[in-house]
C-alpha cells in the first residue's frame, strides 16, 4: 500500500567520507565528500534538471535528490553506505518526505494558509535557545550538512505539518476510558517492569582514583565522598546513578547479584570507572493500568492521530498523480573515498 511505504523510514550509523554517483545511460552526477559537483565539463544541465519525481507544477530534480542524499549519507560507515537495503531505506525517505511534503504545500495554498513570521522566530528562537552558545547552534548546522537557510526550510515545514495535524484532530472526539482500558489489556506486556535496582554512584577517571575512593570509603559515608571526588555529584541528583532495568545494560548486569546497601566497582563505562552502592531493588511486575495510564493515552492517541494521518495521505494519493523516475531512482550508488 502507497500510503504506507509513505511512512516508512529513519536510520542512525557512524560518520565517514561517501561519494553519491548517480547513473543514468551513463555517469552523470558525483557528490564528493558530500559537496555537490556541478561542472558542465562533467553533466549536462538537462540531466541535473530531471525529476526523480514529480507531482502536478512540483518536482524532486536529480541534482536536488543526490544532494539530499549525500547529506543523509554523511553520517553512515563505508559499508552501510554502499548496502543495498540501507541505501533504498535513504532513497526512499527522501522520495516519500518530499512526496509528503508537496502534499502538505497543496494544503496549505488550497486553503490560503501560512506560517507568519511570528510563528517561525519563535520556532527558531525554542530550537536555537537548546543549544549552549550560537557557535555550537552552527557547528550542529555544519555537522548537518545544511546551511541557516535550509535549516530554516525545514522549521517551516515542520510547522506546515504540525499546523496539518492539528486540523486533522480538530473535534476529535476524546478517547474514553473503555478505549483505554482495552488497549491496556491487548498490550500489558508493554507494561512490564523489569527486576530493577536503584544504584548510587562514584565518577572517576581511571583505575588509580578508584582504589583511592574504595579505601576512602571503608571508613566514610559514601555520598560525602562522592560529593568531594565524584565528577557526575550534583545538588540536584547527589550521588544517584538512577534505575537499571535487567538485561539494560551488559556491563552492569553484575550489579544484580548484590544485596542492598553493598559496595561495589569499580566498574569501567564510556564515562569512566564507576563504584556503585545498591540503594533498592523493585521485582519484576506488570504495572496497573491506573500506573500506565498516561502512557496508554498518549499511545492511543498517536494511533488515532497516525489513522486520520493516514486516511488523509490517501486521498492525496487518489487526487494527485504521483509521477517517480525509477530507472534514475534505481541507478543512483554510492562510492566510497
Amino acid at each position: 500500500m502507497l500510503t504506507r511505504a509513505l511512512l516508512t523510514n529513519r536510520s542512525t550509523h557512524k560518520s565517514t567520507r561517501q561519494s553519491v554517483k548517480l547513473t543514468y545511460l551513463r555517469p552523470i552526477i558525483l557528490v564528493g565528500a558530500f559537496s555537490f559537483l556541478s561542472s558542465c565539463d562533467f553533466i549536462s544541465n538537462k540531466i541535473l534538471t530531471k525529476p526523480i519525481v514529480k507531482i502536478e507544477n512540483a518536482q524532486l530534480s536529480a541534482q536536488d535528490f543526490s544532494q539530499e542524499l549525500a547529506t543523509k549519507l554523511k553520517n553512515l560507515d563505508a559499508l552501510s553506505a554502499k548496502d543495498p537495503q540501507t541505501l533504498t531505506v535513504f532513497k526512499n525517505q527522501i522520495v516519500n518526505d518530499f512526496i509528503i511534503s508537496t502534499f502538505i504545500d497543496f494544503w496549505f495554498e488550497e486553503n490560503k494558509l501560512k506560517i507568519t513570521k511570528e510563528e517561525l522566530d519563535k520556532e527558531v528562537k525554542f530550537f536555537v535557545s537548546s543549544y549552549p552558545s550560537d557557535a555550537a547552534f552552527r557547528e550542529a548546522l555544519a555537522e548537518a550538512g545544511m546551511n541557516y537557510s535550509q535549516w530554516i526550510s525545514k522549521v517551516e515545514s515542520g510547522l506546515r505539518k504540525k499546523r496539518l495535524f492539528e486540523s486533522l484532530n480538530a473535534g476529535a472526539n476524546p478517547v474514553t476510558e473503555e478505549e483505554l482500558l482495552s488497549y491496556y489489556n491487548n498490550h500489558r506486556t508493554q507494561y512490564e517492569q523489569r527486576e530493577s535496582v536503584l544504584l548510587a554512584h562514584i565518577l572517576v577517571n581511571d583505575e588509580n582514583q578508584a582504589e583511592i575512593v574504595r579505601k576512602l570509603l571503608r571508613t566514610q559515608n559514601f555520598t560525602e565522598v562522592a560529593k568531594k571526588y565524584s565528577s557526575a555529584y550534583t545538588n540536584e541528583s547527589e550521588d544517584v546513578y538512577g534505575w537499571v532495568e535487567k538485561d539494560s545494560a551488559p556491563e552492569l548486569e553484575k550489579v544484580f547479584k548484590y544485596r542492598n546497601g553493598e559496595v561495589f566497582g569499580p566498574i569501567k563505562m564510556s564515562e569512566g570507572m564507576h563504584i556503585f552502592k545498591l540503594l533498592q531493588r523493585r521485582a519484576f511486575r506488570i504495572r496497573t493500568f491506573e500506573e500506565s495510564r498516561a502512557e496508554v493515552l498518549a499511545e492511543v492517541q498517536a494511533l488515532r492521530e497516525t489513522a486520520r494521518f493516514t486516511a488523509w495521505l490517501d486521498e492525496q494519493i487518489k487526487r494527485y498523480k504521483v509521477k517517480k523516475n525509477l530507472n534514475m531512482l534505481e541507478s543512483i550508488r554510492v562510492e566510497t573515498q
